[in-house]
């Protein structure tokens, strides 16, 4: 039996860093140049071959994650490339965040029950 490639593997951040490498150093790493080094529409030469993989890589990643597997017919990071941005959203749902709020603060506050 053949094996089958899951193209939603590898989708971590890891790959989400050395994208952003990639990103900072090339632009679109895929850019076809000519032998000035400038970018053209035809055919040439990669900016960055390793580069340019990372970032169809990196799309994909971004594909998978928007993925319906409802009946975990797939494997897939939900979180790719929002790691950080669900941490920063939880932090505004703590107890601490919610303080403010509080019957105590509110009847400072002038507030009356």
């Amino acid at each position: 039996s053949a094996l089958k490639q899951d193209p939603c593997a590898g989708c971590d951040e890891g790959l989400a860093l050395a994208y952003q490498g990639c990103a900072r150093e090339y632009g679109n790493p895929c850019a076809e140049t000519d032998e000035a080094g400038l970018v053209i529409s035809g055919a040439g030469t990669k900016k960055d071959v390793s580069c340019c993989l990372k970032k169809e890589k990196h799309d994909r990643c971004l594909t998978c994650k928007s993925m319906d597997c409802e009946f975990k017919t797939c494997n897939v990071n939900k979180l790719y490339y929002s790691e950080r941005e669900t941490v920063m959203v939880d932090k505004t749902k703590t107890k601490e965040a919610y303080s403010e709020h509080d019957a105590a603060a509110m009847k400072a506050a002038g507030w009356s029950f």
